[in-house]
């Protein structure tokens, strides 16, 4: 991404707070094995925060410096674990078996779910909420590359174990609405 990539995500985090974490992450908080967590795509961190809180070490990974200096900001204040790394997921190394849990927010590169799977250690988890085509309809994305077709997160699995899953309308509790599909997939066996 360009420079003037660089500067729109930093302008679109700049200021702002960390937000509310992913009602579909706290529903699943307590199944995620306690450890070493990345959070892929992190923005500011609402979710990063959320995981460090319940004793995780968080690699919270995204393209934007700002969101990653507020997310350092905060975790200093908090004493939490975290390190926040500016990266683009395009060619970020992701090392077999080396995290216990993958949290993957609002974010769909479908070329990443391989290494996702490859990335978890044995009974690690991958949490992935996104987008589905639906969403086209009501706001934010519309971009066909950023929603998932029924079923398609279900597919990107793999071979990892789905343990829950989900598709449809989610109303927030801000009244926001959403067509998203989220998923809990375990890793059973090593690789």
């Amino acid at each position: 991404m360009s420079e003037a990539g660089h500067a729109e995500w930093d302008e679109r985090h700049r200021g702002k707070p960390a937000g509310e974490v992913e009602p579909f992450l706290v529903e699943m908080l307590a199944r995620i094995p306690r450890g070493v967590v990345l959070d892929v795509a992190a923005g500011r961190g609402r979710n990063a925060l959320e995981l460090a809180r319940a004793g995780n070490a968080i690699v919270a990974v995204d393209y934007s410096i700002e969101a990653m200096r507020l997310l350092a900001a905060t975790a200093r204040d908090g004493q939490l674990v975290i390190w926040p790394i500016v990266a683009n997921l395009d060619n970020f190394h992701l090392t077999d078996e080396s995290f216990d849990a993958i949290v993957n927010i609002n974010f769909l590169d479908r070329a990443l779910f391989p290494k996702f799977e490859r990335a978890l250690r044995p009974d690690g988890v991958l949490i992935a909420s996104t987008f589905l085509v639906g969403q086209a309809a009501i706001g934010h994305p519309r971009d066909p590359r950023f929603l998932l077709e029924h079923g398609e997160l279900r597919a990107l699995a793999g071979s990892l174990e789905i343990e829950d899953y989900r598709e449809g309308p989610v109303t927030y509790s801000n009244g926001d609405r959403a067509f998203r599909a989220s998923m809990l997939a375990r890793r059973r066996t090593s690789i």
